[in-house]
């Protein structure tokens, strides 16, 4: 069953890979996409995205429209707006907005980790490589693709 959740939220938000069975804690992340010193002044374009959550406990997914501008002191950053998308298929989920950012190889929301990031071209995508654990004790995993 989560096999098929998870393949149906990265079909949603056009994440070719999904991995599982395996704890992410965002650190030893290998990627692609902008070396060291790229982005910096260079100016981020605005970011528009769709991305979501799987919340394996509850059998659903909160799913985003992403929207937003560079934020101030940011390389790779966005004050964002979150929109819950009608793809969404928990009975919950609220509209927020915060700052998401790619920092080290990794996406991160209000400071709170998401998912190990690629970026290049103008293009982000992101995918949590098991699961994101909670401090209520929820199992999450995270996944989204955009442009800027």
């Amino acid at each position: 069953m989560r096999t098929i959740q998870l393949a149906a939220l990265a079909t949603v938000l056009g994440v070719t890979t999904v991995g599982c069975g395996k704890d992410d804690s965002g650190t030893g992340i290998a990627t692609t996409g902008e070396g060291e010193g790229e982005g910096e002044g260079e100016g981020v374009g605005d970011i528009t995205a769709t991305g979501g959550v799987l919340i394996v406990e509850a059998g659903c997914e909160v799913i985003w429209d992403i929207s937003g501008s560079q934020c101030s002191g940011c390389d790779l950053g966005w004050d964002a707006s979150l929109a819950l998308s009608d793809s969404t298929s928990c009975d919950f989920g609220d509209n927020t907005s915060g700052t998401l950012e790619v920092s080290g190889g990794a996406l991160y929301f209000g400071g709170d980790y998401w998912a190990a990031a690629t970026t290049g071209g103008n293009a982000i995508s992101w995918a949590t490589a098991g699961y994101v654990y909670g401090a209520g004790g929820g199992t999450y995993v995270y996944a989204g693709s955009g442009t800027y």
